[in-house]
């Protein structure tokens, strides 16, 4: 069967790689996330889960190669989300999971969620609602100047990582037709969802200021 590329310490998940470059497949993984979800639910452990969804193919492959390859990237993206994200997506797609699935890449991918806080949400609030592939390599190049793992990186890496920022974005919404970017409205589940994770990933969707208050009235009503 293999082993979940997953490291478990109690019930903390413990990442390695501060700096990950290998979300160029799969997108979102919207139709494949449901039954991941609901895997790590139903098993409370993220290798059971793993092992289980590459026993059943859950994601659907025609390839054992491929079907390893989208459980341990769903898995190691859905781990990082709330038992309370895990429902959302196990109830199927739509439009609040979409956003939990973009929360859950970015909070495993720094470069996803630096992309969301200083593109995607910056032209939002600065009213400038226009991005285009030009704005991944202004931001990529400032980025590099100062990551090692960005400077270094072949150019079919950038225009991978380019290519699957830009299919990420719009099909979590956030990215409508001829680049416009879209306001994100999060149900109060979602809500729930982002108020018990770091500030860090809410500030990578396209919220303006008092949404975000929202979700952090959200989190001081948790800790009170």
């Amino acid at each position: 069967m293999g082993k979940c590329p997953i490291e478990i310490s109690g019930e903390a998940v413990v990442t390695i790689e501060p700096y990950r470059l290998s979300f160029t497949a799969g997108g979102l993984l919207v139709e494949e996330s449901a039954a991941v979800a609901a895997l790590l639910l139903e098993e409370g452990d993220a290798s059971r889960a793993w092992s289980l969804g590459v026993e059943r193919n859950v994601v659907q492959q025609r390839s054992r190669r491929s079907t390893v390859r989208l459980t341990s990237e769903a898995v190691q993206r859905l781990v990082l989300l709330p038992s309370s994200g895990l429902r959302v997506l196990a109830a199927g797609p739509g439009a609040q999971a979409r956003i939990l699935l973009w929360v859950a890449a970015c909070a495993r991918y720094r470069l996803l969620r630096d992309f969301g806080r200083e593109v995607l949400r910056e032209r939002l609030l600065t009213e400038r609602p226009l991005v285009q592939p030009d704005d991944f390599e202004t931001f990529w190049n400032v980025q590099a100047a100062w990551v090692d793992e960005l400077r270094d990186a072949a150019p079919s890496t950038r225009v991978k990582l380019r290519q699957s920022t830009f299919r990420m974005a719009r099909e979590a919404g956030f990215v409508a037709d001829g680049g416009r970017v879209v306001a994100v409205v999060p149900s109060p589940a979602v809500v729930d969802v982002l108020s018990q994770m770091d500030p860090a990933v809410a500030l990578s969707l396209p919220l303006y200021e008092s949404q975000f208050a929202g979700i952090g009235a959200s989190a001081e009503g948790r800790r009170s």
